[in-house]
């Protein structure tokens, strides 16, 4: 530190202001300064040796410390505040390292009970985003409080999520009965959030309850959250917001419909999520997706579908049907499905370029990596058509490796 910069520190530690401003009583308050700010003032300029140690130090009394710190937290922002938000972080990352577990619980504790005598919103958020790094079930009932604050219900929302257990989880059901208007739609909503073994029986039909009360605008959160959760209840809304004019309701309702299918808890749940999925497209990508999460890979019952998708004139339908039947089924039962499919409707002329196709199932022979469409494919180089021939070519070399493609010639011809 240069000579000048020393000149212009206060005794307590920390810049002085220039041209005489006034301080503010918390930035001076000689009651409010003690040891703890005494080293929170130092901790600002210390090197990184130094700092380690200084928040050490202050983590072995964070019962003494933390108090302290937090008398200092307001919303003027002035150098008090900036110094104690220093040191209250510096902490958390000490208390946060292997080994600490004590000290990290003194110090959750330390930060829940200063929450009651926090100066305002500003004190309040500080302590809260400390907490959401080293709470835990003890401080979850100090932070559900915080949740009846405007001015720290998104800091306390995220600090009960992010603790993630069955104690969180509860109580941010509970305080969904005060909750009212944007507040009791994201609480709801973070309600899935948390994994089943936390999830009380009865919260998907809270989150329900709030869906049906909820505006237009809010839903989507809402159906996101009750697919997650696996609430088939939710199936027909998204069935008719799937028919809906507005584009980006559909898309949302698209995604959470197969998300649902995939959450699902009984068979029949995920058969009227799919069902209802289909009956609104059925030539869609996510309708593919969910039929194939529902369905094992020994399942072959999905393979004519997925056929049926391949001839679709979307190439993005067509190309994802295609890769399903190449990755996600093995087997010569499934291979000689799409060659007597190919067989059947070889010579189609209806609208659709079966040419096209007649190469997709090609490719998806030759990449399926089973010996047993080598015969069919070999017999596809004398196909009338030359991009037939050509790709067949690619797919013989795809499934047993490079040919020497002049003998082969010889031969066809």
């Amino acid at each position: 530190m240069s000579k000048e910069t020393k000149k212009v520190q206060n005794p307590g530690g920390g810049r002085a202001q220039r041209g005489g401003r006034r301080h503010s009583g918390a930035a001076s308050g000689a009651k409010k300064r003690g040891p703890a700010m005494t080293a929170a003032a130092k901790l600002v300029w210390a090197d990184a040796k130094d700092g380690e140690a200084a928040a050490k130090q202050l983590l072995k009394s964070a019962a003494s410390a933390v108090p302290e710190l937090a008398a200092n937290l307001n919303a003027s922002n002035d150098e008090a505040t900036v110094q104690a938000s220093f040191a209250l972080e510096a902490m958390t990352m000490a208390a946060s390292t292997p080994g600490q577990e004590p000290r990290r619980s003194s110090l959750a504790s330390a930060l829940a009970k200063a929450l009651d005598g926090a100066a305002d919103d500003v004190a309040r958020n500080v302590l809260i985003r400390a907490l959401q790094l080293v709470g835990g079930d003890k401080e979850v009932p100090a932070l559900a409080k915080c949740l009846e604050h405007e001015g720290s219900f998104d800091a306390a929302l995220l600090a009960l999520r992010q603790i993630g257990s069955e104690e969180a989880c509860l109580a941010i059901a509970n305080s969904l009965a005060s909750a009212k208007g944007r507040r009791r739609t994201v609480q709801a909503a973070a309600l899935a959030d948390f994994g089943y073994s936390c999830c009380h029986p009865d919260i998907p039909d809270q989150v329900a309850g709030v869906l049906a009360k909820a505006s237009p605008a809010d839903a989507p959160m809402l159906w996101a959250a009750l697919a997650k959760l696996g609430y088939a209840g939710v199936a027909p809304a998204l069935g008719k917001a799937l028919k809906g004019e507005s584009k980006s309701r559909a898309a949302v309702a698209r995604g959470c419909l197969s998300l649902l299918a995939r959450n699902c808890l009984t068979e029949d749940d995920v058969a009227a999520a799919i069902a209802e999925l289909f009956k609104a497209e059925r030539e869609s990508v996510p309708s593919m997706m969910a039929l194939m999460d529902n369905t094992g890979e020994e399942d072959g019952s999905s393979v004519p579908y997925l056929l049926g998708m391949a001839s679709s004139e979307d190439k993005v339908v067509q190309e994802a049907a295609a890769n399903l039947l190449i990755e996600d089924f093995v087997g010569s039962s499934v291979t000689e499905t799409i060659i007597h499919y190919y067989q059947v409707h070889k010579d189609d002329t209806g609208k659709h370029d079966w040419s096209g196709l007649r190469q997709v199932l090609i490719r998806v022979l030759g990449r399926r990596g089973d010996v047993a469409a080598r015969p069919f494919l070999m017999s596809l180089l004398h196909d009338p058509e030359a991009a037939i021939r050509k790709s067949a070519m690619e797919a013989i070399e795809n499934l047993m490796g490079q040919l020497d493609r002049r003998a082969l010639v010889a031969a066809i011809l």
